[in-house]
């Protein structure tokens, strides 16, 4: 007789984990529903140290969370998840006079989440996962480094619903996925000070409404999406202010919907509707005197986007996007010195920004061919921009990147 497991939950932060072993007819049935329904999620953290070897900070700000992990057998889930009228924020803020190894600073805000993975075994789930309006998914992680670091790096990300769903060779993976953002998704990530970046230096935010992940081994894979962002805004802000920088990667990357599927060695069909009315914003701003070694400041910006990848097998795919609203806008600014002249030395800079961009792959040399309908509209605007200003160096790139809608289709039969 299949178990059913339930829980209703409201509170600072709704959390249910479920992890249960195959049992009679190898079939694990759970039935989850998850509301918070008032009250903030908060999640704070200050630290100051001296001269360390290794120094880190990790912060998370979670709303609704559901884990499913199946071990040996099939799983058939129905999950819903929803949060009302709750705001969630986590920060970490990292205060070092010297780190000789690794100093990091981390932040993570997601308003709904669900992870479902069963090895050896099919998945049939029903998600839908709802952040109401008037609200704010926000992150935001600071180093502040004195003297010099190696290895220094801040990483936020803040996102509104987010689901995986993974079988390692399962027969089958079916899913159909509904999620819808009312809030203003923020991240914010900042490494600065008086201090040396040797070594590596990287500065990553990361700021979505609606994200999901399906893929299989060995499986015939249907995945049925809408993605409906309509929040006011989705905004991701990354930065580094440093005399003297080696290997530094600044980048910041905002969307409204997106959906990755990657397949082997079995059918896939996918039938994606996004649709997405949120400003959409990517904001880089560097700021450094010597720079050595290879060196990037990127920022990028999307409405809606979704992957299909198969590998040895066809893929059947449907894809309607919608892109409206205010626009989509990714600036990157680099102001520097320069170069420190030893060894190679280069500055990347890129600014991308797409109202709908889709992309269908099936294994070069496995066979498998593509079948798509295409449905791609876009009225906002799309505004890309990329300033640099530096003194002398070796290498110095600058790109910047507009497009309304992409579709890109890549397929050989390997015979």
């Amino acid at each position: 007789m299949a178990r059913r497991a339930k829980n209703l939950l409201a509170g600072t932060a709704a959390v249910i984990i479920l992890s249960v072993a195959s049992y009679a007819d190898d079939t694990t049935d759970i039935d989850n529903t998850q509301l918070l329904a008032d009250g903030p999620y908060i999640a704070l953290l200050n630290q100051t140290v001296g001269d360390v070897s290794e120094a880190a900070g990790q912060v998370s700000a979670l709303g609704n969370t559901l884990s499913v992990d199946i071990t040996n057998g099939d799983t058939h889930v129905s999950n819903t998840q929803t949060v009302n009228t709750s705001s969630g924020y986590a920060e970490s803020v990292l205060n070092v006079d010297s780190a000789t190894w690794t100093a990091t600073s981390g932040a993570t805000a997601i308003a709904n989440s669900a992870t479902i993975t069963t090895c050896c075994g099919s998945i049939d789930a029903t998600s839908n996962q709802t952040v109401g309006p008037n609200q704010s998914v926000g992150s935001n992680a600071v180093l502040h480094v004195d003297d010099w670091a190696l290895n220094a790096s801040a990483a936020a990300l803040s996102t509104g619903n987010a689901i995986d769903l993974q079988t390692w060779f399962g027969p089958a993976l079916d899913g159909v996925v509904e999620q819808t953002n009312n809030a203003m998704i923020m991240s914010d990530a900042h490494i600065d000070g008086g201090g040396i970046m040797a070594d590596s230096a990287i500065v990553a935010s990361t700021a979505i409404a609606n994200t999901g992940f399906a893929g299989g081994e060995a499986t015939t894979t249907t995945i049925l999406t809408e993605q409906l962002s309509h929040g006011s805004k989705v905004h991701a802000i990354a930065s580094l202010d440093s005399p003297d920088v080696e290997d530094a990667t600044v980048a910041t990357t905002a969307t409204g919907n997106n959906f990755v599927i990657e397949n082997s060695f079995g059918f896939v069909q996918a039938d994606h509707w996004q649709d997405n009315s949120s400003h959409i914003v990517a904001t880089t701003d560097v700021n450094v005197g010597e720079w050595n070694g290879s060196n990037t400041a990127s920022s990028y910006a999307v409405g809606n986007t979704n992957l299909t990848s198969n590998i040895g097998s066809d893929i059947l795919l449907d894809n309607v996007q919608v892109n409206s609203g205010i626009g989509v806008e990714a600036t990157t600014n680099f102001t520097g010195g320069s170069a420190g002249g030893v060894g190679f030395d280069q500055q990347i800079v890129s600014a991308a920004a797409f109202g709908n961009a889709m992309s269908g792959f099936v294994c070069s040399t496995c066979g498998g061919g593509i079948t798509a309908n295409n449905n791609q509209t876009n009225s906002a605007d799309i505004a890309a921009t990329a300033t640099v200003n530096v003194g002398s160096g070796n290498t110095v790139i600058g790109t910047a990147t507009a497009v309304g809608n992409s579709a890109t289709f890549h397929t050989v039969s390997g015979h």
